[in-house]
This record gives structure tokens, sequence and C-alpha cells, in this order.
């Protein structure tokens, strides 16, 4: 059996409300988990402040107000308090602002410290999970945040990048991982779908706006001149090229599902390959 599904694809893909439903079928069988992007991870750490535990009295004196909410969401390991702030509210933008500040991802640390830090994490997880015996579902932990944060921020290579998912998934294997990977066939269309489904109460495109300024402003970006509309796409159709040759190399079995808007169909060939593959 399967007991780690990674479930990956571009933005719009579907990844978020398929993950669920992959989840939700796998319960009728057997315990699972479910992990969207953003929520308390027990492997990743996107969206996630890493706060050396010896810094946890002066923002608690600094910030009483938000103790509670820090106890009741964060894991100490190894020396680290890791805080999912975005999952509790918060009013105070400097408060925000120094959780930002312990993120690891947008080239906040090292290549090295971000490389240490998730191989232990997913090490541990691993560990727990094979004593815990269920299923757990991962969305975009394994291939998206880390290819944005090493082609985006550190410009690496291809090889550069395989070699660092390699060492990655090899931590998991016990698990016997498989990837999902819905791909829709016109990445141009899907964004501009995305683009106008996540907007605010004004009807502006502020999903779209702050990809676009998040690229433009990235090493990568500035390197190869990414700009606007077009420049997002451009960047989002090299990632995809990117992600379906890695998976090829990869010890691990990978399935790409097309998902073209479709959403009947899609479920109906990812419910088939559950039922033949991963149960």
């Amino acid at each position: 059996m399967h007991r780690l599904i990674l479930v990956e694809g571009l933005p719009g893909s579907g990844k978020t409300t398929l993950s669920k439903k992959i989840a939700s079928y796998l319960r009728e069988w057997q315990e699972t988990n479910h992990y969207n992007e953003g929520e308390a991870h027990p492997a990743d750490l996107a969206w996630c402040a890493c706060v050396p535990s010896e810094l946890l009295e002066a923002i608690y004196e600094r910030f009483p107000e938000y103790k509670p909410h820090m106890e009741a969401h964060m894991t100490v390991e190894d020396g680290v308090a890791i805080i999912p702030y975005t999952r509790f509210p918060i009013e105070d933008q400097e408060f925000y602002a120094l959780m930002e500040s312990f993120e690891v991802y947008d080239h906040r640390v090292g290549f090295e410290t971000f490389c240490e830090l998730h191989l232990k994490r997913w090490q541990r997880f691993a560990e727990a999970a094979l004593t815990e015996g269920s299923i757990n579902v991962f969305e975009c932990a394994y291939l998206q945040n880390h290819i944005n944060e090493l082609l985006l921020f550190h410009e690496m290579s291809e090889v550069q990048i395989e070699s660092y998912l390699l060492r990655l998934i090899d931590t998991v294997l016990k698990l016997n991982p498989v990837i999902i990977y819905l791909d829709h066939p016109d990445v141009a269309h899907s964004l501009r779908q995305v683009s106008d489904a996540r907007v605010d109460s004004k009807g502006e495109r502020v999903w779209m706006d702050r990809v676009i300024a998040y690229i433009e402003s990235c090493p990568f970006g500035k390197s190869h001149q990414l700009k606007g509309f077009e420049g997002m796409i451009a960047y989002f159709e090299h990632r995809k090229y990117i992600e379906l040759r890695l998976m090829q190399q990869l010890p691990v079995k990978a399935h790409v599902v097309t998902h073209d808007g479709d959403w009947e169909q899609t479920w109906l060939t990812l419910k088939a390959l559950i039922d033949t593959e991963i149960i």
C-alpha cells in the first residue's frame, strides 16, 4: 500500500479540491490524514515560522496576546519552534512581520539550512507515519514548494534540483510514496481561470498581482526578465516542464492525470487509479 500520496500540479490544476476528495475516498478503507498547503504540516515548512526556542520568552513578553495561539499550534524540534502562524488570527502587522521573518522559504536562509531542516522533518515524519500506520495525502509539499524555492531564489539547475529532491524522497521511501500530478494541458488558460476566480471583494485580481510581483522580484525572474502576465505564464510553463521531466527520474511511481476543467471525469480517472494502483 502507498502510505504517502503526493498531489502536485500548477496553480489552478485542482490540487486542493481533488486532494481532499482523494483523502475522503481513502478514509472508507484506511485511516487517512490530509494536509493542504499552508496548514500545520508534519513535513513541509511553508507558511511556518522557525523560531529558535531561546527567543520564545522574549516574543511572549513582547506579544503576550499571541502566546496562547503560538503554544497551541507550535511544535519544538531540535531547539526550533515551528509555528504555523497563518493558521491563527493576527491583527498586529508587527507580529505578522516578525513571524514572517522567521520563515525559511523565499531565500531567508541559505540552501544548506533549508535542506537540513526539511530532510530532518521528512525523516521524522516518516518514522512517525510508519508507527501510526495511516495514509497521508500531501498537497504540493514535494515538487511545487521546493522547486519554487530552488529555482526562483537559488537559481539551481535541473540537475541540482533533482539531486535535492532525490535526497528528500529517500527519507520517506519506506512509506512507498506515489505522486499524482494534475496536469491542465493549457497553462495560460488555467492561469487565466484561477486569476479570475481568486479576486477580492472589489473584483481585483489580487492573486495574479501578488504572483506576478513575486516572480518579477525574485532572482530567477530578474535574470530571465519575466514581466507581467506573460512572464508568469512563461515561468509556470518552465516549471511544469521541469516537474514532468524530474518525475521520470524519481524512484517512486508517478501518475499524470489530465484535468481540463471536467471535474467529474477527472475524479472518475482518479478513483480508478486509486482502486487499481493505491489501495
